[in-house]
């Protein structure tokens, strides 16, 4: 019996357009070339996988797979401009050391990278009442995609941590949603910042049984208010979107190993 075949990324080959550092910790690159002519539209809040040159190396890599495969990074779509045809993606740069990070933090305009993807929305359902979205730097292009897309007359909560009050200006408004955040500085440490995520959710008192949620932090983060909308706030499985953007003291490779044996 034949196995069923698994459908592989369609690769890209892109080149940079134009960098614009957001804040001194978000930097933004801007993808364009041919290969994005029939990218499709409206995939704002998807992601798209960078194709990143080994350590040392410098030359585009195209390769999703095997022994010379490129080290491979999700990032989420700010914004496609398909008539120009341009990819933006932010990137975290000057927090921590690693692949994507150096690369972003020291690529030009005009060198060339391959994408894969796009992957699908975090969350699909748009028919709610009610929303808690709850995110940080690493994904709040994913927050705001989901913010353009909740209809106008439903209400919520967002709760944020951002590296910098630069990142207040990329969520887009929304008349009925309160936005609460929470700007790092270095003397705020690892406990301080779960404990008022902790406060800040507990706020929200009991919410309504038609709420839709998104949880895009680190992963002990995830699990915890994953953990308490489900047992608390007693919502059902299917109406909580949680995904662990990164993991503290873990690299990325070795993150994702891990949420495949064990996900979110």
């Amino acid at each position: 019996m034949n196995s069923p075949r698994t459908k592989k990324p369609s690769v890209r080959v892109t080149h940079i357009c134009d960098i614009t550092d957001i804040s001194p910790y978000l930097r933004r690159i801007v993808l364009g070339g041919e290969q994005l002519a029939d990218f499709p539209a409206n995939q704002q809040g998807a992601y798209v996988k960078v194709l990143i040159p080994q350590a040392g190396e410098i030359e585009l890599n195209t390769q999703v797979s095997g022994p010379n495969a490129a080290v491979k990074r999700s990032y989420t779509i700010r914004d496609f401009d398909a008539e120009r045809g341009l990819l933006s993606l932010d990137f975290v740069i000057n927090k921590h050391r690693g692949p994507a990070t150096d690369w972003a933090s020291t690529v030009q305009v005009g060198d060339k990278v391959a994408i894969a993807g796009p992957g699908p929305l975090k969350m699909s359902q748009f028919d709610g009442h009610h929303y808690v979205l709850l995110g940080d730097s690493t994904s709040i292009n994913a927050v705001n995609a989901l913010i353009e897309r909740i209809p106008a007359t439903a209400t919520g909560n967002v709760i944020m941590i951002a590296h910098s009050e630069q990142e207040k200006a990329l969520l887009a408004s929304h008349p009925l949603l309160n936005i609460d955040w929470l700007i790092l500085t270095p003397s705020i440490t690892d406990i301080e910042q779960d404990k008022w995520l902790q406060h800040k959710v507990k706020q929200l008192d009991a919410v309504p049984t038609d709420t839709q949620v998104f949880i895009g932090l680190e992963a002990s983060q995830v699990r915890a208010i994953k953990q308490y909308f489900l047992e608390q706030q007693q919502l059902p499985l299917r109406a909580i979107s949680a995904t662990g953007y990164w993991k503290r003291g873990t690299d990325a490779d070795t993150f994702g190993q891990q949420k495949q044996l064990e996900p979110l």
